[in-house]
């Protein structure tokens, strides 16, 4: 079954998205934070307020087709030029998970401290939830992603496996 999203259009490949909360009142959108001692905003993380709709995510997986179903595995990526001018720079900025604390990061540049794997989307409850599958292996190892709440109240995207965060993906180009 294919990927719906807001609109009850289909997920396109190499869309861009919002990826906003299915349920209202726990914060915003998926966006980047500047979170311990990171210069440049590096953390994905989710808007403080309901009423911020975040960062622009394209979501593309390297087969060529046009449409997205539950099976895939997913690149999740922001835009440079939605960005601070530290991150312009760079022609595209994947998420990854790094390795020690779990969390989602935007990785300009491949590092050691990211792992190798992929996301994918999959149906749950009435919405989606975004999970990390660790290396290329199969999807018992995939982990739910949730929230975290750290000590300077930022909302961080983390692998947090039971927990997920119920998202939903509104278009972030609408035509008419």
């Amino acid at each position: 079954k294919e990927l719906l999203d807001a609109d009850g259009d289909i997920l396109r490949n190499g869309g861009a998205y919002y990826i906003l909360p299915a349920l209202r009142g726990k914060g915003g959108g998926l966006t980047l934070a500047k979170t311990g001692d990171e210069s440049c905003p590096l953390t994905v993380v989710q808007a403080q307020s309901e009423t911020k709709r975040g960062l622009p995510a394209v979501i593309w997986t390297p087969p060529k087709i046009a449409i997205l179903t539950p099976g895939f595995y997913l690149n999740f990526e922001f835009q440079p030029r939605d960005l601070p001018a530290c991150l312009q720079k760079y022609s595209t900025l994947p998420w990854k998970v790094e390795g020690e604390s779990q969390e989602v990061k935007i990785a300009p540049k491949e590092k050691e401290q990211f792992l190798v794997g992929s996301f994918k989307i999959k149906p749950y409850r009435d919405d989606y939830k975004l999970v990390y599958c660790e290396g290329n292996s199969d999807d018992e190892s995939c982990k739910d992603l949730g929230i975290s709440i750290d000590d300077e109240n930022n909302r961080r995207l983390v692998v947090k496996d039971g927990h997920p965060l119920a998202v939903r993906f509104e278009k972030a180009h609408r035509s008419g």
